[in-house]
């Protein structure tokens, strides 16, 4: 991670491990049941694993460029991205029934696999301690698999839900003035709901069979660019005090790069290497996602390879030979060439919108290293 903006990494998850240290102490200081304990324990390391940091780094460096002064304070609230990041991508996971995350099992997952083979004998426990415990952990009563999966599910979407109210509880305490916090409250607010609206796009354009680039140009825009870039951005910078007029700066620089995020994002999930990119590749493929790559190779597609991209997107039990032909098809197409392009538009028309910012030369050349960052991004 040589680009500067992520020297900040480190710092930023030191203040991570230090927040879920304090909510263990916190929950068996107050007794609180086991199996919230629990949660907070999977929440910690699902939080902790790996992961750019992205939305924190650029919450605080939303904050630097509209000249906040409390760095340490802001530091310490960039953090509530990173909770709602977990939040969403928890609940994404459900919705796109992946079963890995960050080279590691995805949520629902990891309450299957850790509580699905374990039995216990409930009537030796010697204390109510103990038995609350085995409760949490009592999987001899699980008459069938899909009794296991629907407890995975259950639980990981309440984890979730607790890593949302994280998030907002770092911002609601934070050391800022009551009315910087309520502004920046609202538009956490509105980011949730602009990743919501993206979300619903997403899950309903890949039933679709006739869709178009403006759909899926949209669809990124609030799932990705608004979420990932804009919203972060924002956030550091209402919380320095920056005006409307600012804020829109920081957008015709953001929601661009945003969906050149996307689009790079898309085309690693579908070429990218499966250590690297930490999830098995097609699982896009497998779902029917709609994507630039994807539209476009439709599109484009001869009655043959229409055959074969038809058969193969949103069929969950695709192989790894049937992935290979479906890339060589997204590059014979032109597809790859094409959202590659587009992505460097898009990151072009960003830097041109970012040299246009009123703020110093030292912030703008960080933002462009941003923008570097995702243009160089590697498969």
């Amino acid at each position: 991670m040589e680009n500067p903006l992520f020297k900040l990494k480190d710092k930023i998850e030191k203040e991570l491990r230090e927040f879920f240290d304090d909510k263990i102490k916190q929950a068996k200081k107050q007794e609180k049941p086991e199996e919230f304990l629990e949660m907070v324990k999977n929440l910690r390391k699902f939080t902790l694993n790996s992961g750019k940091r992205i939305r924190p780094i650029l919450f605080y460096y939303g904050y630097l460029v509209a000249r906040g002064e409390k760095k340490a304070s802001a530091l310490k609230v960039s953090i509530s991205m990173e909770l709602i990041h977990s939040y969403l991508l928890i609940h994404d996971d459900i919705i796109d029934r992946d079963n890995f995350r960050r080279g590691d099992l995805s949520m629902h997952c990891r309450y299957e696999k850790e509580y699905g083979n374990k039995k216990f004998n409930f009537n030796t426990c010697s204390n109510e301690g103990e038995q609350a415990f085995v409760r949490f952990h009592l999987n001899g009563n699980f008459k069938s698999p899909n009794n296991i999966k629907h407890f995975g599910t259950s639980m990981a979407i309440i984890t979730g839900d607790l890593a949302s109210s994280f998030g907002y509880e770092i911002l609601t305490y934070s050391n800022f003035p009551a009315d910087l916090k309520i502004k920046a409250i609202e538009k956490l607010n509105q980011i949730v709901l602009n990743t919501m609206a993206g979300e619903a796009m997403d899950v309903v354009l890949a039933e679709c069979r006739d869709v178009n680039i403006n759909e899926v140009i949209k669809m990124q825009g609030y799932k990705t660019a608004k979420y990932t870039i804009e919203g972060p951005l924002h956030l550091g910078a209402i919380l320095a005090g920056a005006d409307g007029k600012f804020l829109k700066a920081i957008s015709e620089f953001s929601i661009p790069l945003g969906i050149a995020f996307q689009i790079q994002d898309d085309i690693i999930g579908v070429f990218g290497n499966e250590k690297r990119i930490g999830k098995p590749v097609g699982a896009d493929i497998k779902e029917g996602k709609k994507t630039l790559l994807s539209v476009k190779a439709f599109e484009r597609a001869d009655k043959e390879q229409l055959k074969i991209l038809s058969e193969s997107f949103g069929n969950k039990n695709i192989n790894l030979n049937k992935i290979n032909i479906v890339r060589e098809i997204i590059k014979k197409t032109g597809s790859l060439d094409y959202s590659l392009e587009k992505a460097k538009e898009l990151i072009k028309f960003s830097k041109a919108r970012l040299e246009e910012m009123e703020i110093s030369e030292k912030r703008k050349k960080s933002l462009l290293k941003l923008a570097d960052f995702v243009a160089e991004r590697r498969r």
